[in-house]
Formats: C-alpha cells, structure tokens, sequence
C-alpha cells in the first residue's frame, strides 16, 4: 500500500470516527467542510482555480457547499475512499501530500499524532523541498533547511539567514502555512517577514 493510500484511508476513517461537525485546524472548518473541499477537488474540475486564485475563490466555496447539501458528509467520506477521475493518474504524488496535510489538520485539531516511517519522511522532503523553494522565492533572502536525518538544503542569498530544523513531514507542514515542531533560527524580524511570506496550502 503507497503512503498516498495509507493517508487518505487514515484521513477517512478518522472523519468517520469523528463526525461531520469536530475541529480542524483549517480556519472557519469542520470536519465536514474539509471532506467536502477534498471530494470537489477530485470530482469538479470547475473547483480547481479557485483553490489557487483568490478570483475563483468564490465559486469553489459555492461547489463545496453544494457537494455537501446534495452529497451528505457519509457519502462524500466514503467516495473519498477511491481517488476521484480528476486526481487519479496523480495520487501518488498529489495525494500523498494533500492527504498527509489535511490528516494532520484533523488529527491536531483534536489532540491526536500519527508516526512516520523513515521512507514516509523521505517522500515528504521532496515536497517539503519545493514549497521551501516558492516560500523563498516571494521572501527573497536566505534560507537553510535542516531535515532531521538528511542532508541540509541552502537557499538564495544575503547576510542574514534563516535555518528551520526539523523532521521533513513538520518542514513541509511549516512551509504550507501551519503550525509545527520546527525550530526556526534567525533575526526575529527576519523570521517573522518569512513567516509571514509563506503561503496556506
């Protein structure tokens, strides 16, 4: 079973066991929302710009409301089990990140944790990689990441740089805008500009 599998099948038995109204750690959701923003994501193509783009933002919200009214929270958890036709040929790659981030939303939201294999934290780090890449380019300065048990990864230029240690998977969390166990080391205002750079995924 791939890491993308094991998540999303963590992620809806959680859900499940949960409810469609417990806490997430995405703003303004439950539990019910987030199941919702996922199945549009995989089955309403229409859904996807405005997952990036502030301008589609409006219409997404319109297609994750009306997902859950017509679907219902059971329905939409259980298709969930199954990539949808939109992300499929990706899962491997898309899914693994998605649903590990959106697993940790629900599972932090609610005094939970998940443990990950060596192999699992390799995977993470190239993703982890990439959004540290477009979280510097719209910083500008210097950055260097720590990943526990892998090499260091340097990052543009200047004097005054910002080192983040940590395990890959709570690297990657930091760099999708949410809270994490990453020691950032710098000059507090300096930490704080990047900080506030990096983009909610």
């Amino acid at each position: 079973m791939s890491f993308a599998t094991r998540q999303r099948a963590a992620l809806c038995d959680l859900m499940t066991e949960l409810g469609a109204d417990a806490p997430t750690k995405c703003e303004g959701w439950r539990v019910a929302d987030l199941a919702a923003h996922l199945w549009i994501r995989e089955h309403r193509p229409a859904a996807l710009p405005g997952m990036g783009l502030a301008r589609f933002a409006a219409k997404t919200a319109e297609l994750q409301e009306q997902a859950l009214a017509e679907k219902g929270f059971r329905a939409l958890v259980e298709d969930l089990r199954r990539p949808g036709w939109v992300m499929r040929p990706l899962d491997s790659i898309v899914g693994a990140n998605e649903f590990f981030i959106h697993h940790e939303d629900v599972l932090r939201a609610n005094g939970r944790s998940q443990t990950l294999t060596a192999p699992e934290q390799r995977q993470l780090w190239r993703t982890a990689r990439v959004f540290a890449y477009r979280a510097q380019l719209a910083w500008k300065g210097r950055l260097v990441l720590e990943p526990t048990g892998l090499p260091t990864a340097a990052l543009g230029k200047g004097d005054r740089p910002i080192h983040l240690l940590g395990l890959p998977s709570e690297l990657l969390l930091l760099l999708t805008g949410r809270e994490a166990d990453v020691e950032a080391i710098g000059e507090p205002k300096v930490v704080e500009a990047f900080l506030g750079s990096v983009g909610r995924l």
